[in-house]
């Protein structure tokens, strides 16, 4: 089949690209401006086709969009980042096409999109989470904030570290909540969600769902952190609880295509802090045995299936993402990069008996050894500035801020005042 992936920049576009390609399918991706973008450097992507970059202006990046898909035909638009809030809002002008895709409901969808909504939906679904109070422009809540130091101080709509902060004492709290009272995020009745601070190992989950129903699903462990958060070494995990908790979610939200949840490990006990209405990394999920990708793609094209519990992987599947573990050593100075780079091609420490997820050389040496050797000078040469500027890149390339989430949003009343789909 021909597909067509919404973002080149991301972990899970480059990840989706290299699964796909493998399957056969001839991958085809929408890529901003940008060189060193993921999914455009390696021979697993037929195509790229340029778009204006989403965090700018949603609708630009939906127009240009609908022209890639009336000018090409594609047989499945598979959604790799938050462009998801777009094409969710713009369903019917999208399916207009003639392209498949499997997204939530828009009314779906906007109960977890931003965080104060998330929170409220895990709740309504009984799933555990760490101690948490909404601040609004009131302030009456800071006293509660306070007695429940150290928490995260999260905004509504952020990526990554971008929207996530951590206040360890009183006056850290005040601190960061004056920078978010500054930039405004408590205009027009704006709040921030606090969560308290629970120790423990982070567990990336993802299901697949059709129209509330799941049907399959995984779980690791982040057993080390990579740049901005990011995992650069797993092992799965598929705990039987967690499935249980996805299918009650799923249920509630009757949520339609992929969906991923964060939750602290911590003493066998679950705590759930983040949900993100998309597919995440999913090439640990496959090395386990659980093809989350495959079962999008049915989903897509609107297949079904025989009534059976919801297929999951096994547990112990070691994986790892070399370039993020570049990216951090590098962070902490040359000298540990040349370690870092050292240990992986020995196969020492975290590298023996894993296999990487992001940059396999199987099928694709020479893009994957070009790319990794590019980011190595790059870092030699730039050191931590350049960590934090393709991190920074990245992250704008793909995501949905504040703005730009009132846009989808305005753009969503508005058509239905005026009655249009």
């Amino acid at each position: 089949m021909k597909i067509l992936l919404t973002d080149a920049s991301g972990l899970t576009s480059r990840q989706l690209s290299t699964i796909l390609s493998r399957k056969h399918h001839e991958v085809h991706v929408l890529s901003p401006p940008g060189a060193l973008l993921l999914t455009k450097l390696t021979s697993h992507t037929t195509k790229t086709h340029p778009v204006p970059p989403f965090s700018a202006s949603p609708s630009a990046w939906l127009g240009a969009t609908l022209s890639v898909l009336r000018n090409e035909k594609f047989d499945i638009l598979l959604c790799s980042q938050e462009q998801v809030t777009i094409i969710s809002a713009a369903a019917t002008q999208i399916r207009e096409t003639g392209v498949k895709f499997a997204v939530p409901d828009f009314s779906s969808l906007r109960r977890v999109m931003d965080k104060v909504s998330a929170c409220n939906a895990l709740a309504d679904a009984g799933l555990q989470q760490p101690e948490s109070v909404v601040l609004g422009p009131g302030m009456e809540a800071l006293e509660q904030c306070e007695a429940m130091l150290p928490a995260y101080v999260k905004t509504p709509i952020g990526t990554a570290s971008a929207g996530v902060r951590r206040a360890g004492t009183d006056g850290e709290l005040a601190s960061i909540v004056a920078d978010y009272v500054a930039q405004g995020y408590f205009e027009d009745g704006g709040e921030l969600l606090v969560q308290k601070e629970i120790q423990g190992s982070l567990l990336m989950v993802c299901g697949v769902f059709d129209h509330g129903r799941l049907r399959a699903w995984h779980a690791c462990v982040r057993v080390r952190e990579g740049i901005s958060g990011g995992a650069s070494k797993k092992v799965s995990l598929p705990l039987p609880i967690v499935g249980e908790n996805l299918q009650v979610l799923g249920l509630l939200l009757n949520w339609h295509g992929a969906l991923s949840l964060d939750a602290i490990l911590e003493g066998g006990r679950l705590w759930y802090v983040d949900v993100n209405p998309r597919i995440v990394e999913p090439i640990n999920g496959l090395l386990a045995g659980v093809d989350l990708v495959e079962e999008l793609l049915d989903v897509s094209l609107g297949k079904e299936v025989d009534s059976r519990a919801p297929k999951h992987g096994i547990e112990g599947v070691e994986t790892h993402q070399l370039l993020l573990a570049m990216m951090e050593a590098a962070d902490e100075g040359r000298g540990m990069l040349l370690v870092e780079i050292f240990k992986a091609l020995m196969g020492f420490d975290q590298y023996g008996g894993s296999v990487e997820e992001l940059t396999p050389l199987e099928g694709d040496i020479l893009w994957s050894l070009s790319l990794l050797v590019c980011l190595f000078l790059g870092l030699i040469i730039g050191g931590s500035w350049t960590v934090r500027k393709l991190s920074r890149d990245t992250v704008a390339n793909y995501a949905v801020g504040r703005k730009g989430w009132e846009q989808i949003l305005k753009g969503v009343d508005e058509r239905k005042e005026t009655g249009r789909p």
